[in-house]
């Protein structure tokens, strides 16, 4: 197994840079504060922006934790992995990782100072000092199933490699849990009226029984029990179910996991809520 690394103090934009590298050397397998990537998609570990403090986050991303550690060795064993890149925020750090997954000799160093430029770095630590900003090298999609806290825009990049063929990808920028901005808190009672007065929008129900939220790390789960007078009740709850998400989407930026409707009684005429 060929193994690289990218490493550079935190905040100068290595997440930033990682797919670049890793097209440009033909690696399809990234490790990143502790999760192993396979080109878009989160295939073991526990990310250490789910951390809820720092030092937790820095005991995931070095695999200190023996079960998490084997999750990661079981992961690279199975996938019979030829190229790696490992990335740290220090040589120490991709040494430490190397050594705990057994990953063997180091084939290529690479730091942050090499491929970006200092006005680069400089702009990526104020991303970081001033907003809590992190970058994630994953699609959105992606990201929202595993990550909690805060999502913004994601950026899409293009790389063209030495045959002038071009490939989109995509980041995604997070502000994790342990920020120490704060955390993103949206409150229960908050989600609940934005749902209310969605479902007070549909003629054909006639009334809102109950709303139960349940939370996870991955996002929430949404049960909705009604009253409708229409028999079209699949069509009806698909109809519910795209509108709350896309809605619940763009108001709270929370990982909805899904959403749930009960359609308790029939009624013959609508007494709205």
């Amino acid at each position: 197994m060929k193994v690289y690394t990218l490493f550079g103090p935190s905040g100068t934009g290595k997440s930033y840079r990682a797919l670049k590298v890793a097209y440009e050397n033909d690696i399809d397998y990234i490790i990143d504060d502790g999760i192993l990537i396979y080109k878009n998609k989160i295939i073991a570990g526990i990310s250490a922006k789910n951390a809820s403090t720092k030092m937790k986050a820095v005991k995931l991303a070095i695999f200190e934790d023996l079960e998490h550690r084997n999750s990661i060795k079981n992961a690279i064993k199975e996938k019979k992995i030829d190229k790696i890149l490992i990335i740290g925020t220090s040589k120490k750090m991709t040494n430490i990782i190397i050594k705990r997954l057994d990953l063997g000799n180091i084939y290529k160093e690479i730091s942050i100072y090499d491929i970006a430029t200092k006005e680069e770095i400089e702009e990526a630590k104020k991303n970081r000092l001033e907003k809590g900003i992190h970058i994630v090298p994953l699609p959105t999609f992606e990201v929202k199933r595993h990550f909690s806290g805060l999502l913004t825009n994601p950026i899409k990049l293009l790389f063209k490699n030495k045959d002038s063929e071009i490939k989109e990808v995509e980041k995604t920028l997070i502000r994790p849990t342990f920020s120490y901005m704060g955390k993103y808190f949206i409150s229960e009672k908050a989600i609940k009226q934005i749902i209310t007065y969605e479902i007070s929008k549909f003629d054909d129900i006639c009334e809102l029984i109950s709303v139960y939220i349940k939370h996870s790390k991955s996002g929430i789960e949404v049960d909705i029990e009604i009253e409708t007078k229409t028999f079209e009740i699949f069509r009806q709850c698909i109809k519910i179910q795209e509108t709350l998400l896309k809605i619940l989407d763009k108001m709270t930026l929370l990982n909805i996991i899904r959403i749930n409707i009960h359609v308790i009684r029939f009624c013959e005429k609508i007494n709205k809520f």
